[in-house]
């Protein structure tokens, strides 16, 4: 067989390589080969740079101040993408479109981290952490997590946007409360039945209050779309005359007509990682007692409730141009659930 893979220069930017064939070292041109699959053989693994500063304070009433910032730069990082596909599937210099992994990519995050915490004192601890960051990178997934390739291979640049963990506020906290009832507590510590039957209690729980993740629009998956070798990742056209904040409901999450599909043989405009997904309301809760038994003996029962509110929590939406349900929530986290645990020590 003749013909083999040759490297040519890419005018546009990133100034990536575009492979065709030519006569060589025993590529066949005789027949088409699906499915091909290559690695660029001058692979490097990953690095990421992180730094970060912080200023802490202790204040009275055991209350301790954090204000902090951190930072972090990815390098090299895994990307998948098809180097000789179009649009429409076609493929340049007579090679099908094939897979070709390298590592090109980049990623930077910063974030803003401010925090309160309440040490234990008189039966009582609280803390509370706020985050404000945002986390951009131009790969299809870090570390190759994902089999999504990316929509123009040779336009890496065209790549940047939010990246898909990408939350970009968020406040978490956590509490414990130790009920001031019986011996040497405020109230009733003078013994009694009251005071035995209400001794050994305490409340804990935590909560996440937190801007949702961000998702990419994309295609279905189309014969044309498969046979670009990059399924999954031909995006729509971005409509900057229409809002993209739909109304946030189960049937309108996003605003549909802010996309639509891009004119014949040419790539969509619309941005990695454009759409925000649902954020996080929940709250979690438990109430434990133990009581001593003598020597090492102890009796622990604890009720757990997670989603404690029981709030709908939406987890999924769709943003597949082509589906039916386009722009729609398409699933929901887990509601309320409670835990009974009982230990005994001895």
């Amino acid at each position: 067989p003749t013909g083999c893979v040759t490297i040519t220069p890419e005018p546009t930017p990133p100034n990536m390589k575009l492979m065709t064939l030519a006569n060589g070292f025993g590529c066949s041109t005789a027949e088409t080969i699906q499915n091909n699959y290559s690695v660029d053989k001058y692979y490097r693994l990953g690095m990421v740079q992180a730094y970060n500063v912080n200023i802490q304070r202790t204040f009275p009433m055991g209350i301790v101040f954090n204000i902090g910032y951190t930072g972090a730069k990815g390098s090299h990082l895994d990307v998948v993408g098809s180097p000789n596909s179009t649009p429409t599937g076609s493929s340049i210099a007579g090679v099908a479109p094939f897979s070709y992994e390298t590592s090109v990519a980049g990623s930077h995050a910063n974030s803003l981290t401010v925090s309160v915490q309440k040490r234990q004192q008189k039966g009582i601890a609280l803390g509370v952490t706020y985050v404000y960051g945002h986390s951009i990178d131009n790969a299809s997934s870090i570390g190759g997590a994902s089999a999504t390739s990316v929509q123009n291979f040779r336009r890496l640049d065209l790549e940047e946007g939010n990246s898909a963990f990408d939350i970009r506020q968020s406040a978490t906290g956590n509490w414990v409360l130790e009920l001031p009832f019986g011996p040497n507590r405020a109230f009733l510590a003078k013994g009694g039945f009251w005071s035995r039957a209400l001794d050994g209690f305490s409340l804990s729980g935590d909560f996440t209050f937190a801007t949702g993740t961000h998702y990419t629009p994309h295609y279905v998956s189309t014969v044309e779309e498969t046979a670009t070798g990059s399924n999954n990742s031909l995006r729509p056209d971005r409509v900057f005359s229409q809002p993209l904040p739909g109304k946030g409901t189960i049937l309108d999450w996003f605003n549909t007509a802010a996309f639509t599909a891009p004119p014949a043989n040419q790539f969509g405009t619309a941005s990695r990682g454009s759409i925000e997904g649902p954020g996080t309301v929940a709250a979690d809760a438990s109430l434990s007692r133990t009581v001593a038994l003598g020597d090492t003996r102890s009796f622990e029962a604890r009720v757990t409730a997670t989603n404690v509110f029981n709030t709908v929590q939406y987890s999924g939406i769709d943003t597949t141009l082509n589906s039916q349900t386009f722009g729609q929530v398409t699933s929901a986290a887990a509601m309320r659930q409670l835990t009974v645990i009982a230990r005994y020590r001895f």
